[in-house]
């Protein structure tokens, strides 16, 4: 088959390889559409882990093809979106039901192979059904939502509150859908390119705003009377953290949620902070949300077709990732065969 190889940073090549047997409790993909991530140009560029030589692509979705011993949830072409967070469930995180802490966390198109390659083995633990009716190109959506859903479970938003969310890619995107269900009051998205503030608008935000506009911090205070409740950051990187603590009103809840680079560093008054009583929380990948992320995909509660994913084959990969990114594309995604 063919796949992409990652050796190390800045070193991708697409070639073939060669899949070794099936073992118990495993399947066989097809692989019919793997989205990039912002990890994934992370990943390229040395800057997030990955154990290489390894097949990266983490969102990822396909056809079972086979399966190995023990195998008894899944049958030949059934459809399924994959999970790639792997868990042992042995270590004191684990036990204590703190899964996405876990010391010995592996995890498929990172540390093991994942799906940006024509074939996929998969442990059966990841795999979860789709309808043979749904996209692939939406259920490729499940990995990055369920990280999403986790998101929105340590916002804790209630019923009528004011969220600010920073960043109009494909998570603050899919996260807006999400605030949108909560019942939030108020929804403002920040986002400095108009083509993603135009689709957030039509996706349900109050507001949208511009981050190099001079009046932006003055129309969010006046529109959430002093400032929101909730603060959802999706864009990762530090001016977008910066601004995110300081937006809150008294008593506010802050999200951290985009991954940022190894440098960037977040700067707070801790008067300031004290003062507000504020909480900012972190967000790690998604335990025990897939299932949750799935549902919400398969019902049509959430979209992602509107996000326009730019569907692109396995040899552009390389040409992708080494590219400056382009503002305008919110989501590529793979199509391996």
């Amino acid at each position: 088959m063919r796949a992409a190889i990652f050796d190390k940073p800045y070193s991708l090549e697409i070639k073939d390889y060669s899949l070794p047997k099936l073992k118990s409790k495993e399947i066989l993909i097809k692989v019919e559409a793997c989205g990039i991530c912002g990890t994934d140009f992370h990943i390229y560029a040395g800057e997030s882990y990955s154990k290489p030589p390894v097949i990266p692509g983490h969102e990822f979705t396909g056809i079972v093809v086979d399966k190995g011993e023990g195998v008894y949830n899944f049958n030949i072409d059934d459809h399924v979106a994959v999970d790639p967070n792997i868990y042992c469930g042995e270590c004191q995180y684990c036990r204590e039901g703190k899964i996405n802490f876990c010391s010995n966390l592996k995890a498929l198109g990172v540390s093991l192979n994942g799906g940006f390659a024509e074939y996929s083995i998969v442990p059966v633990s990841q795999a979860y059904l789709i309808p043979t009716e749904f996209s692939f190109k939406s259920a490729a959506f499940a990995e990055p939502l369920s990280c999403c859903v986790r998101g929105m479970d340590n916002a804790s938003i209630k019923l009528g509150e004011s969220v600010v969310i920073i960043g109009g890619g494909t998570i603050g995107l899919l996260m807006l859908q999400l605030v949108n269900l909560s019942g939030a009051g108020k929804i403002i998205l920040i986002e400095p390119v108009e083509e993603k503030r135009k689709l957030a608008a039509s996706l349900g935000a109050d507001f949208v705003s511009d981050p190099n506009s001079s009046e932006m911090l003055r129309n969010i205070s006046d529109l959430t009377q002093g400032g929101p409740d909730v603060v959802i950051e999706c864009a990762g990187n530090s001016t977008a953290a910066n601004l995110a603590v300081n937006l809150p009103k008294r008593g506010g809840r802050v999200v951290l949620f985009g991954l940022s680079g190894k440098k960037d560093m977040l700067n707070i008054n801790l008067q300031d902070f004290f003062l507000k009583e504020l909480s900012i929380k972190g967000s790690l990948l998604n335990p025990f949300t897939f299932s949750r992320a799935v549902e919400l995909l398969v019902t049509g509660k959430v979209k992602p077709d509107r996000l326009q994913p730019e569907i692109m084959p396995l040899i552009d990969l390389k040409k992708i990732l080494s590219e400056p990114r382009k503002s305008s594309v919110i989501k590529y995604q793979i199509t391996p065969n």
